[in-house]
């Protein structure tokens, strides 16, 4: 005679709890990842534009996108490969925001006079549709470039051009006669040759957008 055993957990009720437990799992689990996405920062969305004159200087355009935080905001110059081959990572460097301004002629950044302290942002953000200027002026190598300025000469700005003078002669250098002074936006001698416009996000050390900018008269 054959008993039943009712205490017996049935193949239907047994599928039926390891596809609960497996939904509490996944459940879990995506709670866990969804909260640690939450935690990470995320890069504004934006398209940048640059333009650049060796008479009038760098624009910087925001063509579109999500408003960019001043205080997250890295902007870098490096040379392209119209300059020569692996320049990138010897020649990046880092735009002061202080030497950029807004249409209004507004510092993005600024310093205490006194103590050359971090003082605040004249702007809050970069917004779609602003341009941002770094006046020619302020496009010097040792200032623009840091990363490939030359210490074998004198740069000299005659209200239009910027020139690169050799330090014991006064004599003009051209790009020939020092290697550092051929990387040069400024140079005349580089018109038509490109170079990158990097925007990076400081908060989650992402790139924003980049821009190949063409070196004009």
């Amino acid at each position: 005679m054959i008993k039943n055993n009712d205490s017996a957990v049935s193949p239907v009720v047994g599928v039926m709890l390891m596809l609960v437990v497996t939904i509490i799992i996944a459940a879990v689990v995506s709670g866990f990842a969804g909260g640690f996405a939450e935690g990470q920062t995320k890069a504004p969305q934006a398209t940048i534009q640059g333009e650049f004159s060796v008479t009038r200087g760098l624009s910087i355009i925001h063509a579109g996108g999500e408003a960019i935080p001043t205080a997250d905001m890295l902007i870098t110059v490096k040379n392209g490969p119209t300059f020569g081959p692996n320049l990138e990572a010897m020649s990046t460097s880092a735009i002061n925001l202080a030497t950029v301004t807004t249409s209004n002629g507004v510092a993005v950044m600024s310093y205490n006079s006194s103590t050359g302290g971090f003082r605040g942002y004249g702007i809050s953000s970069f917004n779609p549709g602003d341009t941002l200027y770094v006046n020619i002026t302020n496009c010097e190598p040792t200032i623009l470039q840091k990363t490939v300025y030359s210490s074998h000469g004198d740069y000299y700005f005659d209200g239009t051009h910027w020139t690169f003078l050799d330090s014991d002669t006064g004599e003009k250098l051209t790009s020939a006669d020092d290697s550092f002074w051929a990387l040069d936006f400024v140079n005349q001698e580089n018109i038509g040759k490109s170079f990158y416009l990097d925007v990076n996000d400081k908060a989650s050390g992402t790139l924003i957008s980049r821009a190949v900018v063409t070196i004009k008269g």
